[in-house]
């Protein structure tokens, strides 16, 4: 019989090589890593078989399969390992034993004795320029504290870009207190996406709300004291956390300010005594050295891994939207139950940070009262205050966040509003702060 004119086109699959979803498996060699990058569209599935690797300081588990969307992964080998894998697609993989991984493990036992040694554990600021591997150095020693004792070091994300137990636009301390997710591209999932599969991880979050920290350099450093100041708060009554210490992680430096002035304010903040520059040479080091009080800090540099994939502004954005969708959708481990309510215009009080940016803005303020119309709300991710509605822009700029809203649907003509909140219930009386973040379903 013969067959249909373009039948036979249609059913063959171009560009699919029989073996992809056939699994390999690969050797990793110890002390060596197995570096992979997945591209979008494409997933990952690995299974230990034997040996020890670890993925950011996080061990897997034998013969337990994980999966991974698109990232850039890197496997490092404690022990010869053999690994089981499965991919339609790679876009590259190589192994290598040009890792500085020697020197993270020098760092983890010099913070340990800081903790044995005393009540007051290490506080440990990470500085460097951009894609240095500050955060990836900061995820491996929160998951080696663990490895020790019950220790629960809280981590501290000073870049609002990164999204580390909360959406874009926030600054956040969490006190890592058990196992972390290795399947996802960020640091998994915590109590504001619901009940979680590991031991829940609790952020404290503090909103700045804009992109870019230039836009307000005055507001970022507001919210970083503010984080700092509840920090301390948390660290008098919590022995646990006090012993474990922090790790803060930083914005590029090229971000924050060129004389390094930023940083030093930062150190007084937190307390800091103990500082470690990514970088591929000592000339920030030196310039840490010259404006610093060395004698009460100790300042080290850590070559940076030639692993690191610098990563650009499309990688960053799709990780942002990811995390503004699993704070309101859960993902495909856990699906979420978001509550969509409408509200008049005038049910709502919202307040913008003011930016640089725009030449209108007040220089004397950090928030500023928005409009309510399409043009300004539609689709934005809001911050919901503890503030009550008619509370100054001081007042809310100070209070805390009880968590955040989108605004789905603006209607001018019926002054009406379709917002989607992450439980259901009446919209809360508070002020609201309008974020740069969109989300578009």
């Amino acid at each position: 019989m013969a067959s249909l004119p373009g039948l036979t086109d249609y059913l063959a699959a171009p560009n699919i090589e029989e073996s992809s979803n056939k699994p390999q498996i690969v050797s990793v060699p110890a002390g060596s890593e197995w570096r992979v990058q997945i591209p979008q569209g494409s997933k990952l599935t690995i299974k230990q078989l034997s040996g020890i690797a670890e993925i950011f300081g996080t061990e897997l588990s034998l013969d337990v399969p994980y999966l991974f969307g698109p990232t850039n992964l890197a496997i490092y080998a404690v022990e010869d390992s053999e690994i089981e894998w499965i991919s339609p697609e790679l876009t590259s993989q190589s192994m290598s034993d040009d890792t500085n991984m020697k020197y993270i493990y020098n760092v983890h036992f010099a913070l340990e004795k800081l903790r044995v040694s005393s009540f007051d554990g290490p506080r440990v600021l990470i500085v460097g320029e951009s894609c240095t591997g500050k955060t990836s150095l900061a995820k491996i020693l929160c998951a080696y504290a663990l490895k020790i004792k019950s220790y629960q070091p809280l981590m501290v994300n000073l870049d609002p870009q990164e999204c580390i137990y909360s959406p874009p636009g926030c600054l956040t301390a969490t006190p890592i207190s058990d196992l972390l997710d290795v399947s996802y591209n960020t640091w998994g999932q915590s109590m504001t996406s619901g009940a979680t599969k590991l031991h829940s991880k609790q952020p404290l979050v503090k909103n700045f709300g804009l992109e870019h920290i230039s836009e307000n350099r005055g507001l970022y450093m507001n919210t970083v004291q503010s984080l700092a100041d509840t920090i301390h708060s948390r660290l008098a009554s919590d022995a646990i956390v006090r012993r474990s210490g922090l790790i803060i992680d930083t914005p590029a430096l090229e971000q924050l300010d060129g004389d390094l002035t930023k940083i030093k304010e930062i150190v007084s903040l937190f307390k800091v005594n103990a500082i470690i520059v990514c970088g591929h040479d000592d000339s920030i080091a030196m310039k840490l050295n010259e404006v610093l009080p060395v004698e009460s800090l100790t300042i080290v540099r850590l070559p940076t891994s030639s692993g690191i994939v610098k990563t650009d502004d499309v990688f960053k954005r799709a990780l942002q939207t990811s995390a503004i969708r699993e704070y309101f959708y859960g993902d495909s481990k856990m699906v979420l139950s978001p509550y969509t309510i409408g509200a008049d215009f005038d049910m709502l009080t919202v307040w913008q940070p003011t930016s640089t940016l725009n030449t209108n803005s007040p220089t004397n303020q950090n928030l500023i009262p928005v409009d309510i119309n399409a043009s300004n709300l539609q689709h934005a991710m809001v911050a919901i205050s503890y503030a009550p509605r008619k509370a100054s822009g001081d007042i809310v700029s100070n209070s805390p966040i009880l968590g955040f809203a989108l605004i789905m649907e603006v209607n001018d003509t019926k002054k009406r509003l379709r917002i989607l909140l992450p439980v259901p219930g009446r919209l809360p009386e508070f002020a609201m702060v309008l974020t740069s973040y969109r989300y578009l379903e």
